[in-house]
């Protein structure tokens, strides 16, 4: 092995890592040393509970380290162990010196040795145990060890990478056995690996990363890929309780209800479903209605798919057909009879639904108008219009949607109902952005125009979509005076196609129009509003955005206060420095971090002196400010060094 030296290694690791690693040396925290051939590999005590595993591979003129610590690669760990070797080489086992005494071990011995290595590693099994067609005695109480040992550490955000790291070298055994064709033994691994999740999902893992619980999905995926594979329904049985209790116990959205499709079959679904059912039933004694109906509605779904899974659909329909209480019940049962083609009775089913409490929120809405777009052409006598309406007013009470309006449009119009649906919207439909939307969906813009108009509760963001279509068609000064209500109405976002409509509004809109937009931003106390509006009305209405800044003074970004006085000074050169000397005042009385907006700004008024040819008096106005802030020397510096004068 080439020679290091403590030189070569602080060359290799940067300044901290270096002292930090050196101090760990020096604490004993290096465990172990061991020497094979090129590479020293430790284990180093760090900020976990358990040590890290630390490998130095030392080649040609280079040093390479890896750890199972969250930085991986060139850490103190490895200084700590590199140091180790430079300074106490003698500690070191070593590995080739070991290989040649198993000469003189007996078989008990060796045999002894080997074990306590698999027990701390059980990857060594996949890797020597796997002859020929021979079964491996997979020590999967071991395995299970080894897991729990991993998992049990406190795993905050910081530390669950090195445990998923860990957990993947265990899987990679499943894996080989998997390509090996020993299905049932890499299933044991994975079904361990997954407990193994969720037990450190029950301690308070942190998984804000999502890699643990990734982890956990694809050992889940593996597992049923190996169930695939396996024809022994006898062994399947055995697992199927253990299975059961997984899913129904965990709640961390890791697929494990998946788990039950490569396991079940005819002869043991009943069974299956008698645990359910049972554990189900024992939970309505101690929990609450809502996590009642939440654990009911999965077990019953999952059943439900299962039984499809296996070809029994009297039995799905059975259970479909269990405790009928919420709407949640509804739609299920609902979904089961479209299934099976009974389109009338998943009809009347929904519209019993509605009737109750606890469905999700517009899913009976839409499955109404799913089902009644198919019932229209067999048997449009079967869908109400006044019915219709009230599920077409709740579907649409909260948002607008292209599709689920077109849904509910393709019904009226199957029962020839298209007028009286469009007009009992206009007048009844208590969501009025709802009403616009749809006005403006189908094209009638100006009838939106005019509800807008009308009407003041429609919101900024429908009326700012309304004025762009307006634009879209030439009618600029439509759009004009809806984008001033938009931004009366509310806040407004900045951008596109916000651009596009504030310049069209500034340039259509009267000066006496637009001063009453400024009042009413002004009155709301609408900053930002304030601020997108400015730069639009530079040009044509400074001093309307002088107006704006004035009343924002305080939190209007220093560069829109120097363009605003710039352009009020092409009119009002008075005015466009006593805006600066305003904002100037408030700086310079909050905190010396402002000092440098100060300075920005006495260069804005220097060029509106200078723009009239009047830079004596910027001189004067700058020195006779020095004078009243002579205490303040930071600013004073700052100024002279900017303006090369004495001041």
């Amino acid at each position: 092995m080439m020679k290091i030296t403590q030189d070569m290694i602080k060359d290799n690791f940067s300044e901290r890592t270096f002292n930090r690693g050196l101090d760990y040396y020096k604490k004993g925290y290096v465990i172990g040393p061991v020497i094979l051939d090129n590479t020293l590999y430790a284990r180093v005590i760090g900020s976990m509970e358990t040590p890290y595993e630390v490998k130095a591979f030392i080649g040609n003129h280079e040093i390479d380290t890896r750890c199972t610590c969250p930085v991986g690669y060139k850490c103190k760990h490895a200084v700590a162990l590199l140091l180790n070797w430079v300074h106490e080489p003698s500690l070191f086992t070593d590995s080739n010196k070991f290989i040649t005494s198993l000469n003189s071990m007996s078989k008990h011995e060796i045999i002894n040795i080997i074990k306590k290595i698999i027990n701390h590693n059980p990857a060594m099994v996949c890797e020597y145990s796997l002859i020929a067609d021979e079964r491996p005695q997979i020590n999967i109480d071991a395995i299970s060890n080894k897991i729990d040992w991993i998992v049990s550490e406190d795993l905050d955000y910081y530390h669950i990478w090195d445990a998923v790291h860990k957990l993947e070298e265990i899987r990679d055994i499943a894996d080989g056995l998997m390509d090996k064709e020993l299905y049932k033994n890499a299933a044991e691994i994975y079904l361990e690996l997954i407990k193994g999740c969720i037990t450190a999902f029950d301690q308070g893992a942190d998984d804000s990363g999502g890699s643990m619980g990734e982890f956990a999905i694809q050992c889940v995926s593996d597992f049923n890929q190996c169930m695939k594979q396996i024809n022994d329904q006898a062994y399947k049985d055995i697992l199927l309780e253990t299975i059961l209790d997984i899913a129904n116990n965990e709640d961390y959205g890791l697929d494990t209800w998946d788990m039950l499709f490569g396991i079940i079959n005819k002869e043991n679904i009943s069974h299956a479903e008698e645990y359910l059912l049972e554990k189900l039933n024992a939970e309505k004694e101690y929990t609450s209605e809502s996590n009642y109906q939440y654990k009911k509605n999965n077990i019953i779904r999952t059943l439900i798919d299962l039984y499809a899974h296996i070809g029994m659909p009297q039995e799905k329909l059975r259970l479909a057909q269990f405790e009928l209480i919420t709407g949640d019940d509804h739609i299920l049962l609902a979904n089961v009879l479209i299934g099976e083609e009974r389109y009338e009775d998943a009809f009347d089913i929904i519209k019993k639904g509605m009737a109750l409490s606890g469905g999700s929120f517009n899913d009976l809405q839409k499955l109404y108008f799913s089902i009644a777009s198919i019932l229209i052409d067999k048997k449009p006598d079967l869908v109400d219009f006044s019915t219709s309406i009230d599920f077409a007013f709740d579907l649409m009470s909260r948002y607008f949607y292209n599709d689920d309006y077109e849904k509910i449009k393709e019904v009226f119009s199957g029962i020839g109902k298209s007028e009286d649906f469009k007009a009992a919207m206009l007048k009844n439909m208590p969501n009025r952005d709802a009403v616009v939307s749809s006005l403006l969906h189908d094209g009638d813009l100006q009838t939106a125009i005019d509800v807008i108009l009308s009407e003041p509760k429609i919101s900024s963001n429908v009326i700012i979509n309304v004025s762009k279509a307006a634009v879209d068609k030439g009618m600029e000064v439509e759009s004009s005076l809806l984008t001033k209500i938009a931004i009366e109405r509310g806040l407004i976002n900045a951008g596109p196609p916000m651009d596009t409509l504030l310049e069209v509004m500034t340039d259509v809109l009267d000066m006496h129009t637009l001063e009453n937009l400024c009042d009413s931003i002004i009155k709301k106390g609408s900053y930002r509003n304030a601020l997108m509006l400015i730069p639009y009305l530079l040009d044509r209405y400074p001093e309307l955005s002088a107006t704006l800044v004035m009343k924002f003074i305080t939190h209007m970004p220093v560069e829109v206060v120097g363009q605003v006085a710039c352009a009020v000074a092409k009119k009002s050169p008075k005015q466009g420095a006593s805006l600066c000397r305003i904002r100037i005042n408030e700086d310079i009385l909050r905190s010396h971090i402002h000092y440098d907006k100060v300075v920005f700004l006495f260069k804005i008024m220097r060029r509106i002196c200078l723009s009239i040819g009047n830079e004596s008096d910027w001189v004067r106005r700058i020195r006779s400010f020095a004078a009243e802030n002579k205490g303040k020397k930071k600013l004073i510096d700052m100024m002279r060094k900017e303006f090369e004068m004495s001041i």
